[in-house]
């Protein structure tokens, strides 16, 4: 079974070159993949017919309505390597609501806006936990990779989808051309594309600030200033060589879900070419911030004593830590139980991976300042 190029095309009259350039990768590099299966088929024509569906959508809606769409509230962007506890400081972050981050079915079904409780909406919620049911069927241990829900909070990087630019495609399976498209490619059209997307949540609503959270963003700081030049950064830093393998463990999983055969050390490689790319590019962006607008967080600081690294996130976004604010994030944290959805295990040879290389290509790149 192929994926067409033309029929994904015909979905959207948004025909960015960028786009189009994107599409022809990604397909290309899927339909020469062996080795997917018929659910990784199924789940890339699903992710690929709904993302560019709603790109439509969006594309139609902001060009009819885009005098009434205001810029987005100043984001807060939570980042750093993956599995690296950006997932933790930014579930404990929205238990302030003024921290308004996307729910999963808003990334998935944004339109058209519905009225809050409606059951239209509560249809909507139905649906995407539908799916995600359905996926936690093909991969068993996705709650213990990456907890999914409707309802829960989501990071940002699954609404860059639409733009065919994201990193959730080679999570999917090896994709070597689309790859390295993604570590080459400028994504200032996909942060004008996220734009939009939160300018339409604000039609419900406009937040405090908004609260983003990805990894992928530590490459793309100038991009995002580019369109958000009032954002302020959180970077974590965790020990590289448990971040990085865990997220070799991740891909692993999520390929073996989607593909016939996995090869562990070809996992290895690609983890370790991306992210050192990745990095190399945050040293860079990093250059363009300052005290006032990025805030570095050591990971085991962090887990030792969240409160206190809220407190100075708090006093980093110049917010007061109200007693209210701190008694939720407190009972948020005392309730978050680690593992309770099966242990994430992995090592670090399963993947051709020492502490030397990491230590060499990642560690000695990727420092707290």
């Amino acid at each position: 079974m192929k994926i067409s190029k033309e029929k994904l095309l015909n979905i959207t009259t948004a025909h960015e070159p960028e786009f189009v350039e994107a599409i022809d990768l990604l397909v290309d590099d899927i339909n020469a993949n062996q080795e997917i299966n018929m659910f990784g088929i199924i789940a890339f024509m699903h992710q690929l017919h709904n993302r560019i569906n709603v790109r439509e959508k969006i594309h139609k809606f902001s060009r009819s309505q885009y005098k009434y769409m205001p810029d987005p509230a100043a984001p807060i962007i939570v980042t750093g390597l993956p599995r690296s506890g950006t997932t933790f400081l930014f579930d404990i972050l929205c238990n302030d609501t003024d921290n308004r981050s996307p729910l999963y079915w808003e990334i998935t079904r944004p339109l058209p806006c519905l009225e809050k409780g409606s059951w239209q909406e509560s249809l909507r919620i139905f649906a995407t936990d539908a799916e995600l049911r359905f996926a936690r069927l093909v991969v068993p241990m996705l709650d213990a990779m990456h907890k999914l829900r409707a309802l829960s909070p989501e990071e940002c990087e699954q609404y860059n989808t639409v733009t065919a630019k994201s990193v959730v495609y080679i999570y999917m399976s090896h994709l070597p051309n689309y790859k390295k498209f993604l570590m080459e490619t400028d994504f200032t059209n996909v942060f004008e594309w996220h734009k939009k997307f939160f300018q339409i949540l604000e039609l419900s609503g406009r937040p405090k600030n908004w609260l983003f959270k990805d990894p992928s963003h530590i490459e793309h700081i100038p991009e995002i200033l580019k369109i958000y030049p009032k954002a302020r950064f959180v970077h974590i830093f965790r020990d590289p060589i448990k971040s990085i393998t865990s997220t070799c463990s991740l891909t692993e999983k999520l390929w073996n879900g989607l593909c016939n055969q996995i090869d562990r050390q070809l996992i290895g490689k690609q983890t370790i070419e991306f992210w050192e790319n990745a990095i190399l590019k945050n040293n860079e962006g990093r250059t363009l911030l300052d005290s006032t607008t990025n805030l570095d967080i050591d990971y085991a600081d962090f887990i030792k004593d969240p409160i206190a690294t809220m407190e100075n996130i708090y006093d980093f976004i110049d917010k007061p830590f109200e007693e209210s604010i701190k008694n939720k994030m407190e009972s948020y944290i005392k309730n978050h139980k680690k593992h309770k959805h099966g242990k994430h295990r992995y090592e670090l040879k399963d993947y051709g991976l020492t502490e030397e290389i990491i230590g060499d290509r990642i560690a000695s790149k990727w420092q707290i300042n």
